[in-house]
């Protein structure tokens, strides 16, 4: 009895663990992944970090992403510059590019939305969202890297990707 209480007990730390936060890993894999596109961007790139702020793991997630790029920081040929964005508010967006936080679920269409308008790529660590089709490119740097494009995605919004990327990616 002892050993089903326990192993009950895990599975429901487990199940209420929270998703793997965005290290600073996921970022520099998302900045190389970028280097693969037919027109990279180079400099200072303003990343609007989109949120939902009635999510609490989305805000929160937001919030750390948002203190790990603090002023800014230089991967690669880029200089990442933090700009959050409430998700309702994607649409007057001045940025660069847009990295959706995790937990938004059919919200995050509204982020497609803009991104498609404003020619903008989507990068997120929710992995559901590129396969949906709401985000172009996914990385996960754990607990093996993982790079994912959604072509159709990425396309809409004006990002096109070298042909020697398709064989580090896994394809949607």
């Amino acid at each position: 009895m002892k050993k089903i209480a326990l192993f009950l007990t895990c599975c429901f730390m487990v199940m209420a663990m929270p998703a793997q936060a965005v290290s600073l890993s996921d970022l520099e894999i998302a900045v190389r992944a970028l280097g693969f596109m037919n027109n990279p961007p180079t400099g200072e790139l303003s990343v609007g970090i989109v949120y939902a702020p009635d999510v609490p793991s989305s805000a929160q997630e937001a919030e750390n992403l948002q203190r790990m790029l603090g002023n800014g920081l230089q991967v690669g040929n880029l200089f990442l510059k933090p700009v959050m964005v409430n998700i309702n508010e994607a649409d007057n967006a001045n940025v660069g590019l847009f990295f959706l936080t995790g937990g938004l679920g059919g919200d995050a269409r509204k982020l497609s939305s803009a991104s498609n308008k404003k020619q903008i790529l989507c990068v997120t660590t929710d992995v559901s969202q590129v396969i949906n089709g709401a985000c172009g490119l996914g990385v996960k740097s754990h607990p093996k890297i993982e790079i994912l494009v959604n072509r159709a995605a990425a396309a809409n919004s004006g990002a096109t990707f070298a042909t020697a990327f398709s064989m580090m990616i896994t394809e949607y």
